[in-house]
């Protein structure tokens, strides 16, 4: 099958690795700067514990408009950049292609499959350019997996990893069985499943609980885990989270072990927080899509989330002030 990765950064990155060091398929990247001269030069490598994974896409691009159409693109961008991209991921699908969003927070299909109008999230598509084009040529993926470049083409990973993918409106279907064999076939734990957004409220409790604290305090998660202010503000953050899980109709309580979650001991976590390699970075931060829609959502059901709203003010401070000075 031919694959692509669009956005072969940290994420796309490790997972462009391991499909092209399996070598089971057709793959193209898309990449820019520094990282897509390594690819073109030496290829990807990622390291997960003591393991290695090098390989070379036979594609490696800043044009989509190059590629041949694709039967599955892995879209890896940041939340904020896919509304700008809608067009040439949907010029890049095969006639039966299907494009899996793999990113943080709440995704812009959100309303997909859900009794609400169908609607875009203003939030995250403005325009509608990625609802119009994409809705029904989509698949979701959560991912648990800290990812970091290291160096251009080189990513360093944790040794256990997991995709969950699925339908937006929770069925199961051929597609989303294909693209999860074809994440098994390089070692890669894609797992389909009908619940994505029990994943997705799972995962964004996890962000919403880590990534703005990271950005703003400019610690890296080890010392955030070990300063009990910082474990008290991110555990608040959490619980409030929990309750707009809950009015939306996904109940974590119960489920839950928030001390694990800030302080894991059964899973090791990268020691930036992707939100925090963003602001060293100087690149744009994700935190509309994290705690914009978030809050958006507490509003819509009532839910009280004062934490929540102070950190998406505060982040969108420090995002208006990092726009400013570069």
């Amino acid at each position: 099958m031919k694959v692509c990765i669009y956005g072969a950064g940290a994420v796309g990155g490790h997972l462009a690795a391991r499909l092209a060091a399996a070598g089971k398929h057709e793959l193209s990247v898309i990449a820019r700067g520094p990282q897509l001269e390594a690819i073109k030069q030496r290829g990807l490598t990622v390291s997960r514990g003591e393991e290695i994974h090098s390989g070379r896409p036979q594609h490696s691009t800043d044009r989509p408009d190059t590629l041949s159409p694709q039967d599955v693109v892995i879209v890896t961008l940041k939340a904020q950049a896919l509304p700008n991209a809608a067009a040439s991921i949907e010029s890049l699908l095969a006639p039966d292609g299907v494009a899996v969003f793999a990113i943080n927070g709440i995704p812009w299909w959100w309303h997909k499959g859900l009794n609400v109008p169908q609607t875009p999230l203003f939030h995250l598509d403005p325009d509608g350019q990625l609802w119009n084009r994409l809705k029904d040529r989509t698949l979701g993926c959560v991912i648990y997996s800290p990812n970091e470049v290291i160096e251009p083409g080189v990513i360093r990973s944790a040794l256990k990893d997991r995709w969950m993918l699925g339908e937006p409106d929770g069925s199961d279907s051929e597609r989303l069985n294909r693209v999860a064999e074809i994440f098994q076939s390089a070692g890669i734990r894609g797992l389909a499943t009908t619940n994505l957004r029990y994943e997705i409220w799972y995962k964004l409790l996890i962000n919403c609980g880590l990534n703005p604290v990271a950005a703003l305090t400019r610690l890296p998660t080890p010392l955030m885990n070990k300063n009990p202010d910082i474990i008290a503000l991110r555990k608040a953050v959490m619980l409030e989270v929990m309750e707009i899980a809950l009015a939306c109709g996904t109940d974590l309580r119960g489920k839950i072990d928030l001390d694990e979650l800030c302080t894991p001991t059964k899973r090791s976590g990268s020691n930036r927080a992707s939100m925090l390699q963003d602001v060293l970075a100087g690149r744009s931060l994700e935190h509309e899509a994290i705690l914009g829609v978030t809050v958006s959502l507490a509003q819509e059901h009532g839910v009280s989330a004062p934490r929540c709203e102070l950190m998406l003010g505060l982040m969108r401070g420090l995002a208006e002030s990092m726009q400013q000075s570069s």
